[in-house]
C-alpha cells in the first residue's frame, strides 16, 4: 500500500480544499480530498459549480501555492445509484477522473440493481477499465451500503478481499464499522470487536481498512480506530464548519444572514440528514444543509460583507485546520 494519508477531506468548498493544502504543506502530513459525484463531476457538481476539469484546475493552481502539500485526489463513491443509475455515466465520470489527473478512484456498486454476484462483476468490468486507461491509478472498493449497522459476516468480506485482490492491489478496502452521520452529530458507534476480526483479512490481502461517515468523532473515540483502520473519511462535517463560522461572523458584524438560511433551506437537501429533529427545526435544517448552497448568491453575498471587515477566506482556512488536526493527531 501507498501512504496516502489517514484522512479523506471532503472537498466542500474552496476553502476546505485550500485548507487540505496548506495543512499538509505545514505539518508535512499527507492528505486526500474525496470528490463524490454530486460534488465534482463532469458535469459539474454543487461544490462551487465545479467541472472536473474546472475542479482540477484548482487543484493545479494550490499545488503551485503549496508545493510541499502532499494532496492525493480521490474519488469517492463511484457506482450506480450515488447520481443516477445510468451505468454509462459511471464510466464517463471514470473518463474524466483520469484525463484530468485522479490519483484513486473508490468503486462503490453497492446500489447496483442486480444479484450480488452481479454487482461484484460490474465493479470488476470497472476496475479492468480503469486500469486499461491507466494501470497506475490507486483502487479503493466498497460492496455494502452504509446503514449505521455492520456485517457479521466476516468470512464474506474475507471473499470480496479475495475476489478484488485477483484482479488488482487496492489501496483500501471500505468496512462497515456501525458510524453513520446524522444532523450535525455522530449517531452511530464504531465495533472494534468486529472490526478487529476484519484487520487479519485485510492484512493478508495487504490492502487497508477504509472507514467512511467518521464526521463528528471526539478524539478518544478516535483513538480506538489506531492500528486497525488505514484511513477514514470525513465530509460534511467540514462544510457544517464553514457554514457555522459564517452566522457567527455575520451575528458578530450585524449582517443579517436571512437569505442565506432561506436558501439552505429551500434546497432541501437537508432531508436525508435527519435523525431526532425534524423540518420544523429551521435553523438547524439550514445549518445542515449550508454547504450545499455555497456556489449560490445568497451565500456569495454574506461572504463578501463579511470579507469587508476581516479576511473571510483565511479565518475559514485556519478553523477547518484545527478540525483536520483532531483526526490527525488521534488516529
Amino acid at each position: 500500500m501507498k501512504n496516502i494519508g489517514k484522512l479523506g477531506i471532503g472537498p466542500m468548498s474552496k476553502e476546505v480544499v485550500e485548507a487540505a493544502f496548506c495543512y499538509s504543506q505545514e505539518q508535512n502530513e499527507p492528505l486526500m480530498l474525496i470528490a463524490t459525484k454530486n460534488q465534482v463531476d463532469y458535469d459539474g457538481g454543487y461544490v462551487n459549480n465545479w467541472t472536473t476539469k474546472a475542479y482540477m484546475d484548482y487543484v493545479k493552481q494550490l499545488k503551485q501555492k503549496y508545493p510541499k502539500a502532499k494532496i492525493s485526489v480521490c474519488r469517492d463513491h463511484l457506482g450506480p445509484g450515488f447520481k443516477n443509475d445510468d451505468l454509462s455515466d459511471v464510466y464517463k465520470t471514470i473518463d474524466a477522473d483520469i484525463e484530468y489527473g485522479f490519483d484513486l478512484i473508490h468503486v462503490d456498486y453497492c446500489h447496483y440493481k442486480g444479484s450480488r454476484q452481479q454487482l461484484l462483476e460490474e465493479s470488476k468490468k470497472a476496475i479492468e477499465y480503469i486500469l486499461k486507461k491507466r494501470p497506475e491509478m490507486l483502487l479503493e472498493v466498497g460492496t455494502d451500503e452504509n446503514t449505521g449497522a455492520f456485517l457479521e459476516d466476516v468470512s464474506r468480506i474475507g471473499e470480496d478481499m479475495e475476489f478484488f485482490s485477483k484482479i488488482a492491489p487496492l489501496q483500501f478496502f471500505v468496512v462497515q464499522t456501525g458510524t453513520i452521520v446524522k444532523e450535525v452529530n455522530q449517531a452511530g458507534s464504531f465495533n472494534q470487536k468486529f472490526i478487529e476480526k476484519i484487520k487479519p483479512l485485510a492484512d493478508k490481502y495487504n490492502v487497508g481498512i477504509k472507514e467512511h461517515n467518521c464526521d463528528y468523532i471526539e478524539a478518544q473515540n478516535l483513538k480506538e480506530r489506531k492500528s486497525l483502520v488505514a484511513a477514514v473519511n470525513v465530509a460534511p462535517q467540514f462544510g457544517v464548519v464553514q457554514t457555522a463560522l459564517t452566522l457567527q461572523k455575520a451575528f458578530t458584524y450585524g449582517i443579517d444572514p436571512a437569505e442565506f438560511l432561506k436558501a439552505a433551506y429551500q434546497s432541501g437537501k437537508w432531508q436525508k440528514w435527519l435523525h431526532k429533529s425534524n423540518e420544523h427545526n429551521k435553523f438547524l435544517c439550514s445549518l445542515i444543509a449550508g454547504h450545499y448552497v455555497f456556489a449560490g448568491g445568497a451565500y456569495k453575498k454574506l461572504y463578501e460583507k463579511i470579507n469587508r471587515h476581516e479576511n473571510f477566506r483565511e479565518t475559514v482556512i485556519a478553523e477547518v485546520m484545527k478540525n483536520f488536526d483532531i483526526y490527525i493527531k488521534n488516529l
